[in-house]
């Protein structure tokens, strides 16, 4: 079979596929993101690997993201005194702050 062919299978049974959501507890929730976490995986793989289903994509590498306006870069670029176009080093400082606040709460936990 040609690799177009196969391509286009594949992209058909993905839009075949069913998506699920669940109206779980929280703390449900947050088990199944605490486990997926650990096991370096997305909450959905790990959805698949509790169900005992393939789980098919490699492990992840979480990111930790969030949006910032205009006006919060130059709240956080004056707060660490830099300028206020300057975002890569913007996130550089949120970067070592997030860093060094996991590391308080680490050390506080022992």
């Amino acid at each position: 079979m040609s690799d177009a062919k196969e391509k286009w299978l594949r992209q058909e049974q993905a839009v075949r596929a069913t998506q699920m959501a669940f109206d779980l507890s929280s703390e449900v929730q947050k088990s199944i993101k605490k486990q997926a976490i650990d096991q370096e995986l997305t909450p959905s793989d790990m959805i698949r690997k509790i169900l005992g289903l393939d789980v098919k994509s490699k492990k992840t590498r979480q990111r930790l993201s969030f949006n910032l306006n205009d006006d919060e870069i130059a709240q956080l670029a004056s707060r660490f005194d830099v300028q206020s176009d300057d975002k890569r080093v913007v996130k550089q400082r949120v970067a070592e702050l997030l860093i060094a606040h996991t590391k308080k709460l680490s050390s506080f936990m022992l």
